[in-house]
């Protein structure tokens, strides 16, 4: 992922209605890293708002079977 938009997730004021918006928070796995990303809709009108990328972790190895 290029051109990554780093967010912090905090409440927003919409500025639809003046409604403070909660963060939606994510998270996804893209090879080996996980994205965690803050999405924000307006709660009275659902009009998107604005999205995130929060933070970026290595994935964790996958563990082996013991046999």
């Amino acid at each position: 992922m290029e051109n990554v938009n780093f967010v912090r997730p905090v409440p927003l004021i919409s500025p639809v209605n003046g409604a403070v918006v909660q963060p939606r928070i994510s998270r996804f796995t893209v090879g080996n890293k996980i994205y965690t990303e803050a999405q924000w809709f307006c709660p009275v009108s659902g009009t998107f708002m604005q999205k995130g990328i929060v933070s970026i972790e290595d994935a964790p190895a996958p563990k082996e079977d013991k046999k």
